[in-house]
């Protein structure tokens, strides 16, 4: 597979991954399509996905200066994983529930700038980008705006399929089946988790032992002088 084509799909698998869990931009989505329509759904999920897209663009954009400051790459999995593990509990946790709305007459404009709004002042998506910052800077050869883009498709693809099963199976959309989104997605972003966890600790265990044979061999070339 191409630098490009895997670059892609790694910024689409965060993107959904940040995407997924059902929080107030979901709803908005869901209750809108519900009350005006699949386009009103998209234009809302379209607001989300722009969002991502930015966060996704300023990671890529200092990525550079992340990796300078955070030359221990296995300290800043281990963080960033465990700060995503804590997330994919309380979204396990989390609780959804469907409000019936009023029929929405807002326009396509501005349903697209409220989910922008909404998006920006939600708290847990610049935590999730920065905590999903290794998975960027570890692909160091990889385009960073091919990311970044990534990051869009995964986002808007999961509203796109989102709303339309919505439009689609408007009788079937419960408060139940909701949460049983959101744990699935709980768990995608737990495996998101556990994955950079998981290269933490060979991280440090690698620096570890490559200390120790710098050591072994520091320690081999320092003889003790021979007696006359």
């Amino acid at each position: 597979m191409s630098v490009v084509a895997t670059a892609l799909l790694t910024g689409a698998s965060l993107g959904l991954s940040i995407a997924a869990p059902i929080g107030p931009t979901s709803l908005l989505c869901v209750q809108r399509t519900l009350s005006g329509g699949l386009s009103t759904g998209l234009a809302t999920g379209l607001g989300v996905a722009t969002v991502h897209l930015t966060y996704g663009g300023l990671v890529m954009r200092w990525g550079a200066e992340l990796a300078a400051v955070w030359s221990n790459g296995a300290v800043l999995s281990l963080i960033s994983g465990t700060v995503l593990l804590a997330l994919a509990v309380r979204v396990l946790r989390s609780v959804s529930v469907l409000q019936e709305g009023r029929a929405c007459r807002d326009t396509l404009a501005v349903s697209y700038g409220s989910a922008v709004a909404l998006a920006l002042t939600n708290p847990v998506t610049p935590v999730l980008f920065l905590a999903a910052t290794p998975a960027f800077l570890e692909r160091g050869t990889a385009p960073f705006p091919v990311l970044a883009a990534g990051v869009f498709v995964g986002s808007f693809g999961w509203w796109v399929v989102l709303n339309t099963a919505v439009s689609l199976f408007r009788r079937c959309v419960t408060s139940q089946v909701l949460n049983r989104m959101n744990k699935a997605a709980g768990l995608l972003l737990a495996l998101l988790a556990l994955s950079l966890l998981v290269r933490g600790l060979d991280g440090g265990t690698a620096v570890r032992s490559s200390s120790a044979g710098v050591s072994g061999v520091s320690g081999a070339g320092v003889r003790a002088p021979s007696r006359l």
